[in-house]
């Protein structure tokens, strides 16, 4: 059974490959379905380096590229230690990056990783499973104010209120230790739409847990630095709050002056350090779609260092 089911692969490979003897990165490998994909474009004179802070998608990542003629390194590292990772490997320049944000069909479908609410398991969430912090951890003692913020910012749920008040009594009546605990709790406040708002209040917890958002920031930022000119990085998103801080994140890298428009003449001194390889985000085709329902939501985005 294969690990995770890569969105947009050959497109990202594509766009991501401009030289067949460079070396690249692969931030977030996942089973190694984009890897693959990458390393068919290359020479033996090319590389990848291969990221994940799952240990059980990197053993897949491994075994998917166990007969590649490329050289590839493996990390198990999260993708915001990159240029970390990068600089005890001695390596100063990367010819692309990609990141495919989210959680992998392999931690949705695997119950006793409780990132899904179609699955009874425990209510864990980790991507790195040496990290302390769990789903169950951090909701033993969270504030039902601090929750509410936590459903309604990172979930985009309105009925945040009504769902943490839930949350917490179940919390103080018997715990909240597994998926049924939370998917009850939920299903307690009569949500219109029970799947969708079951999957937001997932979603907002799993993004707390492994501080996705605070990772992606810095990764952003590593990825940059890292990139030689012409160099690109290639980005695939799957919900609002992701790609809106790529999209920023790129158009501020794009533009470069952040005078306010009132000035008729810059005075920041900030160049442009990128430019657009799309002229919009790309969107999997209906045939990917209809084989991987996962896809739908995908947003591509990437841009090219000057």
């Amino acid at each position: 059974m294969q690990y995770h089911v890569p969105v947009m692969s050959e497109a990202a490979a594509d766009l991501l490959v401009t030289d067949p003897g460079g070396l690249y990165v692969d931030a977030t490998a996942g089973g190694g379905g984009h890897s693959a994909a990458i390393v068919t474009r290359l020479t033996d004179q090319g590389g990848l380096i291969a990221l994940d802070r799952d240990a059980e998608a990197l053993k897949a990542t491994r075994h998917r590229l166990c007969g590649s003629k490329v050289r590839v390194r493996l990390m198990h590292a999260a993708y915001a230690d990159l240029g970390s990772c990068c600089e005890a490997q001695h390596i100063d320049a990367v010819d692309g990056v990609l990141f495919d944000l989210g959680v992998s069909s392999h931690q949705l479908d695997a119950a006793e990783r409780g990132f899904s609410y179609l699955a009874e398991g425990p209510l864990d969430m980790r991507m790195d499973t040496r990290q302390e912090t769990s789903a169950a951890t951090c909701l033993a003692h969270v504030q039902e104010t601090e929750l509410r913020r936590i459903i309604r910012d990172l979930g985009e749920e309105r009925e945040a209120r009504r769902i943490a008040r839930a949350l917490v009594a179940r919390r103080a009546d018997q715990g909240l230790k597994s998926t049924r605990d939370i998917r009850e709790a939920v299903l307690s406040t009569r949500p219109r739409m029970p799947n969708k708002t079951l999957s937001r209040v997932f979603q907002a917890i799993r993004i707390v847990v492994n501080d996705e958002l605070g990772q992606l920031d810095r990764a952003l930022d590593a990825s940059a630095g890292l990139l030689r000119s012409g160099g690109r990085l290639v980005v695939i998103a799957y919900h609002s709050l992701e790609d809106r801080l790529v999209k920023h994140r790129l158009a501020g890298w794009i533009h470069g002056c952040v005078c306010p428009p009132r000035i008729p003449v810059c005075v920041c001194g900030r160049k442009p350090q990128f430019r657009p390889v799309l002229t919009r985000p790309r969107r999997a085709d209906p045939v990917e779609v209809k084989a991987n329902p996962r896809a739908r939501s995908a947003i591509m985005r990437a841009v090219e260092k000057l």
